[in-house]
């Protein structure tokens, strides 16, 4: 549930960048209406569908899990209100959870075919719903730029990863026999989501001089993140099936940040607190690397000091902007740890019984 908890915190902060962006200059942080309205609903919904992938791995099957998201109308009830008496103007808490909900539904393969096939259709409105509000009713920045396309893959992205979290409580126990390139595809859309989440905190710390490129977003910063997440993927799956030669290697993968020098700061350290999470090695070695993947909130907190006020991080738009970030490294070191991690429980390689001195074939001693 911690898991799943930070994971949704990072999803929702991810989410308010979003908003930021459609709302444009006009954008207002509030206490209430980005902690309350945004950000503990998001780590709400999370917990539950942690729990659920819990029940899921250990053979109990709680479907009713899958309406977690609805947690942000249960945090914000005025938003259903608000629908019918300012015109729809809110609908977006209630239509966001729907989507998840049905691309859930859709991708954990259980139920009818006609059923899922038309969950999925649901789910898919907001890509051409997008596509027209951004490029007629200039909704949020222009499309053909970097930033508008940013906007779009970041929303996209959430809504993906939304669904892929709504299928937990719909599927049955882990299979391994199950392709790699499921975990793979998983992994990368997860890592784009984050990528591009990642990019709305460097938007929100530059204000009011921030700007999108097509470079440093398209060809370093979501590409990066995308095959990072997919090697994550792929490690799971590794992790899943008993493991293969040399791949605990895949620990590594964050190394492909290094594409941007500056993005190690980040990366080591979180690299660091993937293997003190693992339970892995000498409790000395976990301790001294958990104690390096702190370095980055000190760090952090200097370089506000330095080049800003510090009680800045004490408004809204510091908090919220502090949350993104560390809710996102967060989620890094929990992808850094699954390499480092047992092989899962009853997936590894089939034991061969040896046949105990003297023992007759078929006899109750034989692999005593």
């Amino acid at each position: 549930m911690l898991v799943g908890a930070v994971s949704g915190l990072a999803w929702a902060a991810a989410l308010r960048a979003f908003m930021v962006e459609v709302a444009g200059p006009a954008s207002t942080f509030g206490w209430i209406g980005t902690f309350e309205g945004i950000l503990l609903p998001g780590a709400v919904a999370g917990g539950l569908l942690g729990w659920a992938e819990h029940l899921r791995r250990t053979g109990r099957h709680h479907p009713w899990l899958a309406a977690a998201p609805l947690v942000f109308v249960l945090f914000s009830p005025w938003v259903v209100v608000s629908m019918f008496v300012d015109g729809g103007l809110g609908g977006g808490a209630l239509a966001v959870p729907l989507f998840g909900m049905a691309g859930g539904y859709a991708l954990a393969g259980r139920g009818s075919r006609p059923a899922r096939w038309a969950a999925g259709a649901f789910a898919l409105v907001p890509v051409p719903t997008w596509l027209v509000a951004a490029s007629a009713a200039g909704l949020g920045p222009p499309l053909g730029s970097a930033r508008g396309a940013w906007t779009a893959v970041l929303f996209l992205s959430l809504l993906a990863v939304l669904s892929l979290g709504c299928a937990l409580p719909h599927r049955g126990p882990p299979d391994p026999s199950r392709p790699a390139w499921r975990l793979v595809v998983a992994g990368a859309v997860c890592g784009l989501a984050w990528g591009a989440g990642m990019r709305g905190f460097m938007a929100a710390v530059a204000e009011p001089v921030s700007t999108v490129s097509w470079f440093g977003t398209f060809g370093v910063i979501l590409p990066a993140a995308t095959i990072v997440g997919g090697l994550f993927g792929l490690a799971e799956h590794r992790r899943r099936t008993g493991g293969r030669a040399r791949w605990r290697r895949l620990a590594l993968s964050p190394l492909v940040f290094g594409v941007d020098p500056g993005a190690l700061v980040l990366v080591l350290p979180a690299m660091a607190g993937g293997y003190a999470l693992s339970g892995r090695g000498s409790r000395r070695g976990r301790w001294s690397t958990g104690s390096a993947a702190l370095l980055p909130v000190p760090a952090y907190l200097l370089v506000v000091h330095l080049l800003d006020d510090i009680g800045s991080l004490l408004t809204p738009h510091g908090a919220w902007a502090s949350v993104l970030l560390f809710s996102c490294y967060a989620v890094l070191v929990v992808a850094c740890a699954i390499p480092h991690r047992a092989v899962g429980p009853g997936t590894g390689p089939a034991r061969t019984a040896v046949p105990a001195i003297g023992a007759v074939p078929g006899d109750p001693g034989e692999g005593s």
